[in-house]
């Protein structure tokens, strides 16, 4: 018996999440607009849609001219809502700059919760208040006794799990080894040598145990940690692999100069997973928000997509991915020929366990367990690069809904 956990959904060799913040998103229509062209095969402003998985966030209290979910129209409160129950909204961006008290916080949440909205996933927003970490975000919200305390409420009430302190590493692949290749820019040989050492830098204060760069340090894309108040959480790291480092190329408008072939072609080679840092909604223009740079980048990740090289899927679902592959407790076992492979778990569902994928002998005398209960439903997948047949607990695509306004 041979039963190895694979480390990518099968055929897969990498795993990649845009995690874009919403600020400066400038409409509703380019906030809508950018979800349908990214996750539909729709015609829509930027062309046909493009049927990937990407997430998107929302926060509730911003400046007038703003986008966010008091700042919007009744029809687009229902489209959030919707987005949020697909799985298509899955980060809170903070509560937003304007959420300065602790009755605004929980009257969000309220909000959410009377429409059985969910959000797992919560990521600092610039210097609001509302943040939950107190050095690099300069955040209030994890801080007992302070006027936005409110991890309390986060953590109990909504159910948050994952979070997203400021960390932003420049290295193209996470949850491998270490390297820097890919950075240097021969247009652009002082900037992007800059970039190099700065991120040389970071990984060795790392490799010391420094506090804010321990995780660059080890090139994990998650790890277990608390809060100021003591909240237990597991906190993310992005990335954005831009030569000119990680605050460049940060737009929607300017996604071209990160998302080259190179870089794609790299995190395979890899195989490694990343979360990409930026803002989508940072356009050029209402008339034409992203130019043909960055929609020749958004069609080479389609074409990794469909030719099943990089699994693209939102912050949420890589996140609960890795997390199930690197903690998932499981025991096999043999009778009367079958093979059983046995998980164990108290804290995750069947849901957050999509995807994962076994190497076994024969799939077709294989049986996956879920806490005592057989799975109906697996898929059995043939010999992939390796010449190793596998068995796996299906990964289904996310449906869009219909957004249109």
């Amino acid at each position: 018996m041979n039963v190895v956990l694979r480390k990518y959904p099968y055929p897969y060799h990498a795993v990649f999440a845009i995690c874009s913040d919403l600020d400066e998103t400038p409409s509703e229509k380019i906030y809508f607009e950018t979800i349908r062209y990214l996750n539909t095969r729709d015609s829509t402003m930027f062309g046909k849609g493009l049927g990937l998985e990407v997430g998107n966030t929302i926060y509730f209290h911003m400046p007038k001219g703003q986008f966010s979910y008091w700042n919007c129209s009744d029809k687009s409160r229902e489209n959030i809502r919707s987005l949020i129950k697909s799985g298509h909204i899955d980060c809170l961006h903070s509560f937003g700059d304007e959420a300065d008290t602790r009755q605004k916080i929980e009257a969000c949440w309220d909000e959410l919760s009377s429409h059985d909205c969910l959000i797992r996933v919560w990521i600092d927003h610039a210097q609001a208040a509302s943040n939950l970490d107190t050095d690099i975000m300069r955040g209030k919200g994890a801080v007992r006794g302070s006027e936005v305390y409110h991890t309390d409420l986060t953590f109990s009430k909504s159910g948050i799990e994952y979070v997203w302190k400021g960390r932003v590493t420049s290295v193209i692949a996470q949850n491998t080894k270490r390297s820097l290749t890919g950075l240097f820019n021969s247009s652009h040989p002082f900037k992007s040598f800059k970039t190099i050492l700065t991120e040389f830098v970071k990984g060795l204060l790392g490799s010391f145990n420094n506090k804010k760069y321990k995780m660059h340090g080890n090139n994990r894309v998650l790890r277990k940690t608390c809060l100021h108040d003591g909240t237990e959480t597991i906190e993310f790291m992005r990335s954005n692999p831009s030569w000119g480092g990680v605050s460049a190329h940060e737009k929607g408008r300017d996604i071209g100069n990160v998302i080259t072939m190179d870089m794609l072609n790299r995190l395979i080679a890899m195989k490694g997973c990343s979360i990409l840092y930026t803002h989508l909604g940072k356009v050029s223009s209402l008339q034409e928000p992203f130019g043909q740079k960055a929609l020749q980048a958004f069609e080479m990740l389609a074409e990794k997509y469909r030719n099943k090289e990089i699994l693209v899927l939102t912050t949420r679902r890589l996140l609960d991915y890795m997390y199930a592959y690197e903690s998932v407790e499981y025991d096999t076992s043999v009778q009367n020929g079958r093979v059983a492979i046995k998980i164990h778990t108290d804290n995750m569902s069947l849901e957050q366990l999509s995807g994962l994928t076994w190497y076994v002998e024969d799939p077709e005398k294989v049986d996956v367990y879920y806490n005592k209960e057989k799975i109906e439903r697996v898929v059995k997948n043939p010999e992939d690069e390796y010449m190793r047949k596998s068995i796996s607990i299906p990964l289904d695509r996310l449906d869009c809904p219909d957004i249109n306004n």
